[in-house]
């Protein structure tokens, strides 16, 4: 009998990333509702809700295609932030759906999508810079900082399971 690693996760795990995954798709809907409602969103229903509940569905998918949610989830980010003003809420979901596609073998493409964010959403808040310079700083910076620390994190997660990896298969 080999000690191999066993094709597929243990039940319990499995049942436990479902039971994450529904969590964080509930967690989305509620926060984005309420993001939504604290900035004073006239009306939810005019694209809040939709969105929410889309990128509550795409968290449901981050795990087996992470790329495709992780572009699927900007995509709606993007069409909803052109046709209404956005609410801060969708920032946790797309943090989520990063650090997950960062833990795969395709990280160059979440760094590549979330550098388009970056400079689209620095492009976006131009107007910023007549008001406040430093307002436009912290904004940019701020959203560069977190891309950074949302993939390093994934990628520090796939070392840490390669490393664990490693370690089971030569004890």
């Amino acid at each position: 009998m080999s000690d191999s690693l066993p094709l597929r996760a243990p039940a319990y795990v499995r049942h436990f990333d479902k039971l994450v995954d529904l969590t964080l798709a509930a967690i989305t809907v509620v926060v984005f509702v309420a993001a939504a409602l604290a900035t004073f969103v006239q009306s939810p229903w005019d694209g809040a809700i939709q969105l929410a509940l889309v990128l509550a569905v795409l968290m449901l998918f981050r795990r087996r295609w992470p790329m495709l949610a992780l572009l699927l989830s900007i995509a709606a980010i993007f069409v909803y932030h052109l046709s209404s003003w956005s609410p801060a809420g969708w920032i946790w979901p797309a943090s989520v759906v990063y650090f997950t596609a960062a833990a795969t073998p395709r990280v160059r493409w979440a760094v590549a999508i979330g550098v388009a964010q970056l400079i689209y959403s620095a492009i976006d808040a131009r107007w910023i810079i007549h008001q406040n310079l430093t307002r436009y700083l912290i904004h940019t910076v701020g959203e560069g900082l977190l891309l950074t620390v949302v993939i390093g994190a994934g990628l520090a997660y796939a070392a840490t399971l390669r490393w664990q990896e490693r370690q089971y298969s030569a004890g």
